[in-house]
């Protein structure tokens, strides 16, 4: 029987416990800030209909990575899978144009940033925008679907962890009878949204 007093060897248990929670937690850390680890993880929330094709290809509001997908939707464009692209007609301002010698609104540096890209402006066309809606991708997936009935083909361009939600989204807000396809802007891994939080972005796919 071990001398040792009782006091002691109670205190030990939750000592191993305390540390085998931290051990674990630095080696979750360790592994969640490798790209490749976080893509398989992120791997459920991600969909690409690589060979997608429609009426037109409308590119998701806000975020670091819009103008990777503003490229995307340019691509798209220029590989003859679109005929127009559609962008949310976002008002924040962008920063200032010394040629224009005023502030210019997201939208304005958009259509910008498709025309340097090859995209003629008469083939960009701007769908209302509410930032104020709770959530938000399903009031973008409404607005496309309330001011252009007539798509019967609609390709979504957004990041590649936020695919699953939007494609919920949209095929939630047009007629069975549309057909709804996602491209993403990128591979899981070169994504700037792989940084985001990745539980979240589950959170939000469960909310929808």
């Amino acid at each position: 029987m071990s001398s040792e007093p009782w006091s002691k060897r109670l205190l030990r248990r939750p000592v191993r416990w305390i540390s085998l929670v931290v051990v674990l937690c630095v080696a979750t850390q360790v592994l969640f800030s490798l790209p490749r680890v976080r893509a398989i993880v992120a791997a459920p929330l991600y969909v690409h209909d690589k060979d997608a094709r429609g009426d037109a290809a409308y590119v998701m509001a806000d975020g670091p990575a819009y103008w990777q997908r503003l490229r995307t939707a340019s691509n798209l464009y220029h590989m003859k899978r679109v005929p127009r692209i559609l962008l949310p007609d976002e008002q924040e301002l962008s920063g200032y144009s010394f040629a224009r010698e005023r502030n210019e609104s997201k939208v304005e540096r958009a259509m910008q940033y498709l025309q340097w890209h090859g995209v003629p402006r008469d083939r960009i066309e701007i769908v209302p925008f509410d930032d104020d809606v709770f959530l938000g991708s399903l009031g973008e997936a409404r607005s496309v679907a309330s001011s252009y009935p007539e798509l019967s083909d609609v390709v979504i361009v957004t990041s590649a962890m936020h695919t699953r939600r939007s494609r919920t989204c949209f095929v939630r807000s047009f007629p069975d009878s549309s057909n709804v396809s996602v491209y993403a802007a990128s591979s899981l891994g070169a994504s700037w949204s792989i940084q985001q939080p990745i539980w979240l972005e589950y959170a939000k796919l469960a909310v929808y």
